[in-house]
């Protein structure tokens, strides 16, 4: 039996600057890479993003995530709709968004692992999202990875 990961990906206009989108692809690569690990072979991630239009990406691996825009709130509540709150979610954002968002992305999951970009990171919204109070850096998405089987 295949255990999901969810991997949320913020797609606001603040993820589209300072070249936060081509890290997002880094880590997203990353992860596609680390699919094919011994270990990880019954562990399946499912890619979403939250923006202007949120949505299920069906093919990780040709990934387009597409940064622009606000993300409302209303996206919270579509993904919601789509993703088990008992399965583990990754949740990739440079933490800004305010605390009305923080509090839906708190019930999208049981476990949620964030994943900070960008150097303006807002580290302490994402620690409170955190269910461990842990968040990793993109260079660290393997200890991430490793947390969520």
């Amino acid at each position: 039996m295949s255990k999901t990961v969810n991997i949320v990906v913020d797609a606001s206009g603040s993820m589209a600057e300072d070249d936060k989108n081509a890290v997002v692809k880094y880590l997203l690569n990353g992860i596609c890479n680390v699919m094919r690990t011994p270990g990880l072979g019954d562990v399946e991630f499912a890619l979403y993003q939250w923006g202007q239009e949120s949505k299920k990406i069906d093919n990780l691996e040709k990934a387009k995530i597409e940064f622009t825009g606000k993300s409302p709130l209303s996206g919270l509540e579509e993904l919601k709709q789509i993703i088990d709150e008992n399965q583990t979610m990754i949740f990739v954002s440079d933490g800004n968004f305010n605390s009305g968002d923080k509090a839906q992305i708190k019930k999208m999951s049981v476990n949620i692992i964030p994943i900070f970009v960008g150097i303006d990171a807002n580290r302490t919204i994402l620690q409170d999202i955190a269910t461990e109070k842990v968040v990793y850096s993109v260079a660290d998405f393997m200890q991430a990875v490793y947390e969520c089987v």
